[in-house]
C-alpha cells in the first residue's frame, strides 16, 4: 500500500517487510543514521524522555553537531498506526515546509526495526503547558507575549494554508515556545493538502473527524459529510485566542455541582454576545488598569469571535487574521479590523457598544484631585488648557480643561469625543474618558504624551534638535495617522506640528480633533465618502489649504497641505511663515520658490547633515520634493495621504528616490 503523505513517502516508502530491506530516501531529508540518532538521546534513557507526539515517546537528544533535537521514536506497531491515521493524507510536510514558525525536521534514522524522527527542540515547552498547567516550567505571559504567539502562530497557518495545507489539530498543546517566547506549530502529520482547481483549494470528505474536544469546527461535524477546509483552522485558531484571552481551557466546568462541560468558544460567544466581555479575560493582562491593553484584549475578543462564527463562508481567512493581529499589535486599527472581513451586523454593534461601554466618565472632584486641583499645567490650546494628572488607577493622563462651557466650546468637546472614543490608532493620542453631564466643566481625559509637541523641536535655536531619521520617522508616523483617518472619512483641518505629540521614544501621535470634520458616506458596502463639504473655513492660517480659504470646499485633500507644512518644517526648523525683506511668505510658497530655483540647501536645516552624509542628502531631496506636492494648486495635484504614506515608506528603505515619486 502506497502512502500519499510526502513525508512518509520519503522516510517510509512502502512501509513493509520489503521496504525495511529497500528503504530509500529520495527528498533533501538528511540521514543522521540510527546509532547517531540513539546515542544523542544516551539509547533513550529514562531521564532523556520529555514526551509524546501522538503515538510517539520523544527524547531530548545533542546530535553530533551539537544542535538539540526531539527525537521521536516509532516502532513498527506504532508506525502501523501513524500509517492508518495519514492513509490518504497528500500533504508535503515538515521536511518540505520551512518556517520559523514551523518546528522543522533535521532527519532521519532507522535500524530496519525501528524508525526515528530528529525535530528542531523547542525549549519552553508548550503554550497549553503555561496556561493551564502547573509546575516550576510554568510562567505567566504578559499580554504583550501572548499577542506576539498569537501573530507567530497566524503566520504558521498563513503559510500552510498558502499552500493548500489544513494543519487539522491547531491547539494549544500543539503550539512550542522556544527561548523568546517565539511559536512554533508542531505535530503536522495529521495534516491534510487540499487538491485545487481553478476556483482555489477544493475541500476534502473525509470518512470520520478527529481532534481534540473544544477545538473541533462544529461544521465538520454538520452537513451529513466530514468536508475538510481551510476555515477549519480558522474556527481552532479562534478557541487559542480565547484561550489567550481568558487563560482558560478550551472545555471547561462552570458550576461543581453541573457535571457537564461547555466549550470555551461556547462560553466566549455567549459573553461577548451579552457585552459581558470582562467575565472572560484574565485579569492578570492588566486591562482593568491599563486602557491601552483594554482596547488590544477587546479588538482580539472581536477577531476571536470571527473566527467562530458556525457559518465558514463568514469567518475571516487565516491571512486577514493575521494582518488583523499585526493591526491590533500596532493599534493601527479598530472598527476598520472588520471592516476587511465578511461579518455579521451583531460584531460591529458589540465593539461599538463595548468600546462605548468603556469610555469613562469621571466626577469633577476626581480630575481635580488628579491633577493636584489643576496646576500641573502642560499647555494650552485654542479652545483649552492641559494638565498632567494621574488617575486613582495609577496610570497618566492628560486632561484638558475647556476655557467655558458655551456652545462653542461645547461643539469642539462634543466632537472630540465621537471621533476619538472610536478611533484607536498607535499615532492618534487616544481618548479615555470626560466629565460627567452635571460638572459645571468640561473635561476631556487623554492619555498622557510625555514629550511635548513636535513644535517645541522644530525651532532653529532649540536646544534639542532632532536627528533627520527621528523627523523622517515622525513624518511616516503621522502620515499612517492621517490616512487611517482619511480611511474613516475624518478630515483633521488642523495639522500643524503644535497637533503633533511625541511620546518617551519620539514616536508622534496627533492630537486635538476639535476642529475635525466627518465626511458624508456614498456607499456603506465601498466605504465611500464624498469628495468634500462645503463649510466655512476653520484651522490656522498659515497652514490651511488655500482652496478651503477661496472656495469654502474641505476635503481630505486640505489635509495633505497642511501635511505639506509640517514637511517642510521638519526639513528646515523653520516657523509657518518666513519674512524676506518687506515681503511675509507661508514657508510653502518659500520653499517652493526654493525648489524651483534649485536652492534646496538653502532651506534645509544645517544641523540636518545636508552636505556631510550623502544618505540624508537623498532623502531629505526626495521628501522635499514629496512636500511640493502636497501643496500643489489645484488639490487634484495632490497626492492622497495614503500615497504620501507609501511614498515616505519607500523614502526610508532607499527604493524611492526623487525621480522616483509620482
Amino acid at each position: 500500500m502506497r502512502l500519499r503523505c510526502a513525508l512518509f513517502e520519503y522516510c517510509f516508502a512502502g512501509a513493509t517487510s520489503d521496504a525495511l530491506t529497500e528503504f530509500d530516501i529520495k527528498s533533501n531529508l538528511p540521514n543522521l543514521g540510527y546509532t547517531e540518532l540513539a546515542s544523542a538521546t544516551h539509547h533513550f534513557h529514562p531521564s532523556k524522555k520529555i514526551g509524546t507526539i501522538a503515538y510517539h515517546k520523544v527524547y531530548h537528544g545533542i546530535l553530533e553537531d551539537l544542535r538539540e533535537a526531539a527525537i521521536q521514536r516509532l516502532t513498527a506497531s506504532e508506525f502501523q498506526k501513524i500509517e492508518k491515521h495519514v492513509e490518504g493524507c497528500r500533504s508535503r510536510i515538515l521536511s518540505f515546509l520551512a518556517h520559523k514558525n514551523v518546528v522543522s525536521v533535521y532527519g532521519y534514522g532507522s535500524n530496519g526495526k525501528e524508525f526515528l524522527l530528529a525535530h528542531e527542540y523547542v525549549p519552553n515547552g508548550t503554550l497549553h503547558n503555561h496556561l493551564h498547567g502547573g509546575g516550576s516550567k510554568r510562567l505567566m505571559l504578559p499580554w504583550h507575549t501572548r499577542l506576539n504567539i498569537a501573530i507567530d502562530i497566524a503566520s504558521a497557518l498563513v503559510y500552510l494554508h498558502s499552500n493548500g495545507i489544513v494543519h487539522y489539530q491547531v491547539t494549544s498543546r500543539n503550539i512550542l515556545l522556544d527561548q523568546n517566547f517565539g511559536a512554533k506549530v508542531k505535530n503536522c502529520l495529521g495534516s491534510w493538502q487540499l487538491a485545487r482547481d481553478p476556483s482555489g483549494f477544493v475541500s476534502h470528505q473525509l470518512n470520520s473527524v478527529q481532534g481534540r474536544i473544544g477545538y473541533v469546527d462544529p461544521a465538520l461535524l454538520l452537513g451529513g459529510g466530514f468536508y475538510l477546509n481551510l476555515k477549519n483552522d480558522v474556527y481552532s485558531f479562534g478557541v487559542v485566542l480565547c484561550e489567550l484571552l481568558s487563560s482558560k481551557p478550551s472545555y471547561l466546568r462552570l458550576d461543581p455541582e453541573d457535571k457537564r462541560d461547555m466549550n470555551l468558544s461556547t462560553f466566549t460567544i455567549s459573553k461577548i454576545e451579552n457585552n459581558a466581555l470582562e467575565e472572560i479575560l484574565d485579569p492578570s493582562l492588566g486591562f482593568e488598569s491599563d486602557p491601552a491593553i483594554n482596547q488590544m484584549l477587546t479588538s482580539v475578543a472581536v477577531l476571536a469571535y470571527q473566527c467562530l462564527i458556525y457559518d465558514v463562508s463568514l469567518r475571516p481567512s487565516m491571512a486577514q487574521v493575521l494582518e488583523g493581529l499585526k493591526g491590533i499589535r500596532e493599534q493601527r486599527r479598530d472598527l476598520n479590523l472588520t471592516a476587511d472581513f465578511e461579518c455579521q451586523t451583531l460584531i460591529l454593534t458589540f465593539f461599538r457598544d463595548y468600546m462605548k461601554s468603556q469610555f469613562q466618565i469621571y466626577s469633577y472632584d476626581v480630575l481635580a484631585k488628579a491633577t493636584n486641583h489643576f496646576e500641573n499645567y502642560v499647555g494650552k490650546g485654542g479652545f483649552g488648557t492641559v494638565y498632567y494628572g494621574k488617575l486613582p488607577q495609577g496610570y497618566e493622563v492628560a486632561i484638558k480643561r475647556f476655557h467655558e462651557k458655551k456652545d462653542k466650546a461645547t461643539k469642539q468637546f462634543t466632537r472630540e469625543i465621537e471621533i476619538l472614543s472610536l478611533m484607536r490608532h498607535q499615532n492618534l493620542v487616544s481618548l479615555y474618558g470626560r466629565s460627567c453631564d452635571d460638572s459645571d466643566e468640561l473635561l476631556l481625559v487623554y492619555e498622557y504624551v510625555s514629550n511635548g509637541s513636535l513644535s517645541t523641536y522644530l525651532h532653529r535655536n532649540s536646544g534639542n534638535k532632532l536627528p533627520w531619521a527621528t523627523r523622517l520617522n515622525i513624518a511616516i508616523e503621522t502620515a499612517s495617522a492621517l490616512a487611517y483617518l482619511h480611511h474613516s472619512g475624518i478630515i483633521h483641518r488642523d495639522v500643524k506640528p503644535s497637533n503633533i505629540l511625541l511620546d518617551k521614544n519620539f514616536c508622534a501621535k496627533v492630537a486635538d480633533f476639535g476642529l475635525a470634520r466627518f465626511l458624508p458616506l456614498v456607499s456603506q458596502e465601498d466605504l465611500y465618502f464624498v469628495s468634500h463639504v462645503s463649510t466655512a473655513p476653520v484651522g490656522t492660517p498659515a497652514y490651511m489649504d488655500p482652496e478651503y480659504f477661496e472656495f469654502n470646499k474641505v476635503s481630505d485633500k486640505s489635509d495633505v497641505y497642511s501635511y505639506g507644512m509640517v514637511l517642510f518644517q521638519l526639513i528646515s526648523s523653520m516657523p509657518s511663515t518666513v519674512r524676506q525683506g518687506p515681503q511675509l511668505f507661508t514657508l510653502a510658497n518659500f520653499a517652493m520658490g526654493k525648489i524651483l530655483n534649485n536652492e534646496l540647501e538653502e532651506l534645509v536645516d544645517p544641523s540636518l547633515g545636508f552636505h556631510s552624509d550623502n544618505s540624508v542628502m537623498k532623502t531629505i531631496t526626495a521628501v522635499a520634493e514629496l512636500a511640493f506636492q502636497c501643496v500643489q494648486h489645484p488639490k487634484e495635484f495632490r497626492p492622497s495621504m495614503k500615497q504620501v504614506l507609501e511614498t515616505l515608506e519607500g523614502i526610508k528603505q532607499g527604493s524611492w528616490g526623487f525621480n522616483q515619486i509620482t
